[in-house]
């Protein structure tokens, strides 16, 4: 039984992180030059590598999207997939320490005015780091009822991501709405 709900484990978070790589690789995609200055302006890359390092970050997540829920690339892809969150979450850290949060992630999924959080870097180590381990744990191959399983579970998982998203953006919004900021008056007498 702990060897079955480990394997769909294994598959749904296989295939939830699959497919935020595909969301952001597709919003990189569709937009290179403007994914050339999100890297830029993170200020960790010489002038000279931003330019490649943009080119491929989108054909990697696409690579990955493509390998995890599948299972082709075993640990290896697991592997590279956390090495890439974890990635991504010491370059937002970084940019936070230096109080540099209100710049665009990258990630495909933020709206104008988004601030980088903590809960960012949180997320995306808690998605990267226990890829490879329970891709390690899990290596036998599942039958089409545990796929499914796990896939169905990774794609729940996949839209209750998008939807936390949505309502961090509402109130992120709503937060920033004028006619909801609190107003002081001066009364000069």
């Amino acid at each position: 039984m702990v060897s079955l709900l480990l394997s769909i484990l294994t598959i749904a978070l296989s295939t939830l992180v699959g497919l935020i790589f595909l969301t952001a690789a597709m919003a990189k995609l569709r937009d290179m030059v403007r994914f050339e200055g999100v890297v830029a302006n993170y200020r960790l890359l010489p002038s000279p590598l931003v330019r490649p390092v943009a080119r491929l970050l989108p054909g990697l997540e696409l690579g990955l999207a493509l390998l995890l829920p599948t299972g082709w690339g075993g640990v290896a892809a697991s592997t590279a997939a956390a090495l890439l969150l974890v990635l991504f979450a010491g370059a937002m850290a970084i940019n936070i320490r230096r109080g540099r949060r209100r710049i665009d992630c990258g990630c495909g999924d933020q709206r104008p005015g988004a601030m980088l959080g903590w809960g960012q870097v949180a997320r995306n180590l808690a998605l990267g780091l226990p890829l490879p381990i329970l891709a390690a744990a899990g290596t036998t191959t599942p039958d089409w009822t545990i796929l499914m399983l796990g896939w169905g579970t990774g794609l729940l998982l996949f839209l209750l991501d998008r939807v936390a998203a949505a309502f961090a953006d509402l109130n992120t919004r709503a937060g920033q709405h004028p006619a909801r900021r609190r107003r002081t008056r001066s009364f000069a007498t």
